[in-house]
């Protein structure tokens, strides 16, 4: 297989792919071939877990969507206080 060498890839572009290297698990040039066959048209996106609002809408790093987990499974545990 060929290999291509990309030059010049602003700071905010390396930023994000490193970013969903980090949160898939991925090498970065898993991520790189991904995103090169999706624009192509070679393959489909990847599709979120259907509930996961903030991956959908890119709101929350990992960290931040833990601590948000960890939090509504707190507030769970909250006694019921609606009158019988």
């Amino acid at each position: 297989m060929p290999d291509f060498l990309v030059r010049d890839i602003e700071p905010q572009v390396a930023d994000r792919i490193k970013r969903i290297a980090r949160e898939r698990g991925w090498p970065i040039n898993d991520v790189i071939l991904r995103l090169i066959k999706e624009a192509l048209g070679m393959e489909q996106p990847e599709v979120p877990e259907p509930g996961d609002i903030a991956r959908l809408a890119g709101a929350f790093e990992d960290e931040e969507s833990r601590a948000l987990a960890e939090a509504m499974r707190a507030m769970q545990q909250l006694p019921d206080d609606t009158p019988y």
